[in-house]
C-alpha cells in the first residue's frame, strides 16, 4: 500500500483546529479554538486546493463537529457544532455568517467535547464535560435519552448502530449502550469495559481486523487498545508517546490515530506502516473521507492538512516542500526524548549506511555544529525523515527546577481553595498548557471544571519565557504563534461582527421549538413527582398565549407568565433553563 502524502494545506484559522470531519471528497469541515466553524470547499484538483466559507462564529472556542448526511429535507446535509457553550449549534454546510442556524439544541451545562451522527442520520450523538452523553433526534430535534452512568468528561461517543452507542470517559471506562432499553429519557449502560487509563478517542473495528476486535480505544498513556463488545481485550497498537486524541478508520480497513507526540500513524494489522510528523506541538484530530480514502488532520498551529495515497491528488512540490522544511525546523523537547549522552550519538554519517528496523523509530544525530536532530525510519521511503531539532526546553532564565526526580522551566505553587495547601503545578515550555493542566488535574482528583483555569494560570506565568535558543528570527518553529492562549482574550475576528461595543435588541425568534422544549423538560419532571416546579395546565394555557403574543408581535401584558419565566430561569435545573430563558431574553425589551 502507498504511503499517505500531503494534498493540501487549509490555512486560515487563528488558534487550533480541534475537530474535523470530512464528508465528501470536495469537503471539510473544522472546528476550532478561534470561534468558528469552516467549510472548506475543493476549488481545483491539480493542484488540490480547498476554499473556505466561515459557517458559524460564536463567542466562545468550538471543538466538536459532525455531519448528518443529506436527506429530502436537507439534500446538502447538516453541520453540528459544539463547544464551551453547551448549546448545540446545527445549519447548512452553505451558511454563511449572516445565515441563522437551523437549530439551536440546549441540553448540557458544561463544555461539549464530541460530536458523532448515527450511520443512518436519524440522530446525533454528544459528549460533554457534564459527565453525560446525549441522543439527539434528527426528526424532533430534541434530546431524547440521556446517556448516564459516567464519573468524568465523556471524551469520544461512538454510534455503532441505530440502536447501540458506546462512550469513552475520562473515568477510564468504555460503556456500551443499547437505546432500546432507555426509560424515561435515560439510559444506564448495558455493559462496561473497564480501561487501564482515560480513555480519549474511539472508533469502529473493521470486520476482519487481524485482531478480531470490534472498536478500538485510545488514551492519555499512548496506548491504542483493542476489544470484542463483550470486554475482552484481543490487542495492542503502540508507538506513540503521548495522548492519543482520535481515532479513524480507512476505507481499506487500517487505522490512523492522532496523538500529542507531534504524529500521525496508520496501522494495519497490529503494525504501524506509516508516522507523519507535524509542525505542530498536537495533533488533535484526524478525519477520514469514505469516498475518496483521503485523510485530514487538525493541530494546534491552525492548520488542517489533507492527505492523499492517489498520485493525482498529491500537493505541488512547492506547498510540500514548504511542509518538509516546517518539520525539520521543529523543535523537540529533550525531556521528550529522555537523558541523551551527546558525545556517544553518532554524525551524520549514520543516516547514509544505517537504515531503521521499523516504522517510525527515532534516530538522534549529532551534527557537525554541536546540535542534535532527530530523524523517524520511513519503511515505505526507506530513507530517515528529519523531523526537528532537540532543543533543551529551559526558559530564558536558563534556570530549571527539579519536582519529583524531573527537571522543569517552572514549578508553581498553586492554591485551588481557600485554608488548604497549594498544590505543585510542574511545567515545561515545550508541552501544550492543555496538557499539562489535564495531568495536574488528574493527578490531584481535581474537577474538569478547573481545566481552562489551570490552563490560564500557566499561560499568564509564562509569557515571554521563550523555549531554546532564540534567534535568526521567523515564525515559532514549533507553530505556537496562532495557538489559543487562554487569558488573551478572543483571536481576532472580522471587525463587522466583534466586537460588539452596543446592546442588540432581539426581537424575533424560532418559537415553536423553543415552547416544545418547555413542554417536554415539564413532561419529566411532572415524571419525576416534582410538582414544586411543573407546570399545570394553566401555567402551561398561559405560556400558550404568550407565545401566541410573540408570534403576532402584540405588546406582553401578562405579569402571569412573566413569573412563570422567572420561577423556570431560576428553579428549574441548571441544565433545563437555558429553553425558558431564552424564551425571556428574546423579548426582554418588551416585557
Amino acid at each position: 500500500m502507498a504511503d499517505f502524502k500531503l494534498s493540501a494545506q487549509l490555512v486560515g484559522h487563528e488558534s487550533d483546529v480541534r475537530d474535523l470531519v470530512f464528508p465528501k471528497s470536495d469537503l471539510v469541515l473544522s472546528a476550532s479554538r478561534d470561534h468558528t466553524v469552516r467549510a472548506w470547499r475543493r476549488s481545483s484538483t491539480n493542484p488540490p486546493s480547498f476554499e473556505p466559507t466561515i459557517a458559524n462564529q460564536i463567542h466562545e472556542y468550538v471543538n466538536s463537529v459532525t455531519f448528518i448526511p443529506p436527506s429530502s429535507e436537507y439534500p446538502e446535509g447538516l453541520v453540528v457544532s459544539g463547544g464551551k457553550d453547551p448549546c448545540l449549534d446545527v445549519r447548512k454546510p452553505t451558511a454563511t455568517l449572516s445565515d441563522n442556524a437551523e437549530r439551536l439544541l440546549p441540553g448540557h451545562a458544561n463544555n461539549v467535547c464530541s460530536l458523532a451522527a448515527a450511520p443512518n442520520g436519524e440522530y446525533v450523538v454528544s459528549g460533554s464535560w457534564d459527565h453525560t452523553g446525549r441522543v439527539w433526534s434528527t426528526k424532533k430535534w430534541e434530546s431524547e435519552v440521556t446517556l448516564g452512568g459516567h464519573e468524568g468528561a465523556v471524551w469520544d461517543v461512538l454510534p455503532l448502530s441505530e440502536t447501540m452507542v458506546v462512550t469513552g470517559c475520562a473515568d477510564k471506562n468504555i460503556r456500551i449502550f443499547d437505546l432500546r432499553q432507555a426509560t424515561g429519557g435515560q439510559a444506564s449502560p448495558r455493559s462496561t469495559i473497564v480501561t487501564p487509563d482515560v480513555v480519549r478517542g474511539l472508533c469502529q473495528v473493521p470486520a476482519g481486523h487481524a485482531s478480531g476486535a470490534e472498536i478500538a480505544s485510545s488514551h492519555n498513556d499512548g496506548i491504542i487498545r483493542l476489544w470484542k463488545l463483550n470486554g475482552q481485550q484481543v490487542g495492542e497498537l503502540r508507538g506513540h508517546d503521548s495522548f492519543v486524541y482520535r481515532l479513524a478508520t480507512l476505507p481499506t480497513g487500517e487505522i490512523v490515530s492522532a496523538a500529542e507526540d507531534r504524529t500521525v500513524r496508520v496501522w494495519n494489522g497490529f503494525d504501524c506502516i506509516q508516522t507523519i510528523t507535524h509542525p505542530a506541538i498536537s495533533v488533535w484530530s484526524v478525519a477520514v473521507c469514505p469516498e475518496s480514502g483521503d485523510m485530514v488532520t487538525g493541530t494546534s498551529d491552525g492548520i488542517a492538512r489533507v492527505f492523499t495515497r492517489s498520485t493525482e491528488r498529491v500537493a505541488s512540490a512547492e506547498v510540500a516542500q514548504m511542509f518538509e522544511e516546517a518539520v525539520k525546523t521543529s523543535s523537540i523537547p529533550q525531556q521528550q526524548m529522555g537523558d541523551i549522552n551527546k558525545e556517544k550519538l553518532p554524525g551524520p554519517e549514520f543516516l547514509q549506511s544505517r537504515s531503521g528496523t521499523k516504522e517510525g523509530q527515532v534516530q538522534m544525530i549529532r551534527e557537525t555544529n554541536g546540535s542534535i536532530t532527530a530523524h523517524t525510519w520511513s519503511m515505505g521511503a526507506q530513507s530517515w525523515v528529519n523531523v526537528g531539532t532537540v532543543v533543551d526546553s529551559a526558559s530564558s532564565s536558563g534556570k530549571k527546577t527539579e519536582y519529583q526526580g524531573k527537571m522543569y522551566d517552572f514549578v508553581f505553587d498553586v492554591a485551588i481553595e481557600e485554608g488548604q495547601p497549594s498544590l505543585k503545578l510542574p511545567y515545561n515550555l515545550s508541552q501544550n498548557p492543555f496538557e499539562a493542566a489535564t495531568k495536574f488535574i488528574n493527578d490531584n482528583e481535581l474537577s474538569l471544571n478547573y481545566m481552562d483555569q489551570v490552563a490560564q494560570f500557566i499561560t499568564q506565568n509564562t509569557q515571554g519565557a521563550t523555549l531554546g535558543e532564540s534567534g535568526g528570527g521567523g515564525p515559532d518553529p514549533m507553530g505556537t504563534e496562532s495557538r489559543y492562549r487562554p487569558g488573551e482574550g478572543a483571536a481576532p475576528t472580522n471587525g463587522r461582527y466583534l466586537p460588539q461595543k452596543e446592546y442588540l435588541d432581539i426581537t424575533s425568534a424560532k418559537y415553536e421549538p423553543i415552547f416544545k422544549k418547555i413542554l417536554s423538560i415539564n413532561s419529566n419532571l411532572v415524571a419525576a413527582g416534582r410538582k414544586d416546579f411543573s407546570l399545570n395546565p394553566t401555567a402551561q394555557a398561559s405560556l400558550d398565549t404568550l407565545r401566541k403574543s410573540l408570534e403576532s408581535n402584540k405588546q406582553i401584558a401578562s405579569e402571569d407568565a412573566v413569573e412563570l419565566l422567572v420561577m423556570m430561569c431560576t428553579q428549574w435545573d441548571y441544565a433545563d433553563r437555558l429553553a425558558p430563558s431564552t424564551f425571556f431574553v428574546v423579548q426582554q425589551p418588551r416585557l
